[in-house]
């Protein structure tokens, strides 16, 4: 599975804490653990674009593991 554009919800949800999976991706959650409270104390738009821009470059970075297609099944379908 190609990783879905920036543009998608799903990026949005997992930063702000909308919405939560039980990623595989161990560097993943790592960098949520240090996204989400820092969007949830600033919510602004800019600061939501910059947690989905990394989100969404480690995963695109990593994408050939099969933790980061796992992780994506679960999060995009």
């Amino acid at each position: 599975m190609n990783v879905p554009p920036k543009t998608k919800q799903q990026w949005i949800d997992i930063v702000t804490g909308k919405k939560t999976y039980e990623l595989k991706f161990l560097a993943a959650k790592f960098l949520l653990c240090r996204l989400m409270p820092a969007v949830r104390s600033d919510p602004t738009p800019a600061r939501i674009r910059d947690g989905v821009t990394q989100l969404y470059d480690l995963f695109e970075k990593n994408s050939d593991s099969p933790s980061v297609q796992a992780d994506l099944k679960n999060i995009f379908g």
